[in-house]
């Protein structure tokens, strides 16, 4: 089908185009180790929007480059912007998106800084728009997670995961003559917040072991989220579809 680039659309192949799906990318820019750009959370976010757009003939619009980055705002590099800022910008573009005649809106979420704010954006926008929907995935973790096991002993933050997928995607931006492991003997699963916790977890804006990452890896990760997102949009599709009751 092809990737549907919205923004490289004419106002008259717009206007004649079904407006079913339209999938917005969010991302950040904030450091990653030293080896991965610090773009890499809107480039990984982009990139598997548009892999779904290509399987599915869904519109991709432009990604949000700038998220929440307050945990890793010490380092050189980092843009962080306030949360309150960030879930205006965010709500009004997927209002207009909704406005524009849209069904559902998928958010492909890059950052874990967002996710809360990304959350309460889709709730509150919902309500306004009864019979449309907003779907919010962050892509490293809410799909493809029986191949991310089989795949990545240390994954994490600019580690193995990550890398793997910037390898794939971007390989001349990737400098592993840079990259470091960095494993922290506790994994906090809930959530903490404290900034004790983020410099012990994060010393080097790494977590993982970026050493063990290959090209390979990421193409296959990326593959299975891809697939899964897209068979996760069709479900949601067929209850969208069916007519309101009476």
């Amino acid at each position: 089908m092809g990737t549907q680039k919205i923004w490289l659309m004419s106002g008259r192949r717009f206007d004649s185009a079904p407006k079913l799906v339209a999938i917005l990318p969010v991302g950040s820019v904030e450091r990653h180790g030293d080896h991965l750009p610090l773009g890499t959370d809107t480039l990984e976010a982009e990139t598997v929007a548009s892999m779904v757009s290509e399987k599915m003939g869904a519109h991709l619009f432009p990604p949000v480059w700038y998220g929440s980055s307050l945990s890793l705002r010490r380092f050189g590099g980092t843009i962080d912007v306030e949360p309150n800022s960030l879930h205006s910008y965010v709500k009004s573009v997927i209002r207009e998106i909704l406005r524009n005649g849209y069904l559902l809106v998928v958010v492909i979420n890059g950052h874990g800084g967002n996710s809360y704010i990304l959350r309460e954006v889709a709730r509150e926008v919902a309500s306004e728009f009864r019979e449309r929907a907003i779907m919010v995935i962050d892509w490293w973790k809410d799909v493809g997670q029986k191949v991310r096991e089989t795949l990545f002993e240390s994954p994490g933050h600019a580690g193995e995961d990550e890398t793997s997928v910037m390898m794939s995607i971007a390989p001349d931006y990737v400098d592993m003559d840079s990259a470091k492991d960095h494993t922290h003997e506790v994994r906090v699963r809930v959530s903490t917040f404290s900034t004790i916790i983020d410099e012990a977890m994060y010393p080097e804006a790494v977590l993982g072991k970026a050493t063990k990452a290959s090209p390979e890896k990421g193409r296959q990760f990326l593959e299975a989220v891809a697939e899964e997102i897209a068979s996760e949009i069709q479900k949601i599709l067929q209850v969208l579809s069916k007519p309101s009751e009476p």
